[in-house]
């Protein structure tokens, strides 16, 4: 499995939807970034992020695709998770 709960994957924008970023790792692993949870929100320039490379981390492994978000708040929030963890 290449995207584990909690853990930072850097990720390529594929397309842009109106509901967010399909984005797929270097492995080839799909997953999915709502708008919300996307660098372009609130400003809606996700067309602009197609090709771009983002840094991710994974906040919902159970679904297809997983979910991931770019937030630092999300990504904090993993890095605190992880450490309790090790």
């Amino acid at each position: 499995m290449d995207h584990l709960l909690h853990h930072e994957i850097d990720v390529t924008v594929v397309a842009a939807r109106p509901w967010g970023l399909e984005v797929v790792s270097g492995r080839g692993a799909r997953g999915f970034i709502d708008t919300t949870k996307s660098p372009a929100w609130p400003s809606g320039a996700h067309q602009d992020l197609v090709g771009a490379t983002l840094r991710a981390v994974v906040i919902d492994d159970q679904r297809d695709p997983v979910r991931l978000s770019t937030l630092d708040a999300d990504m904090r929030i993993a890095l605190e998770k992880r450490g309790r963890s090790s």
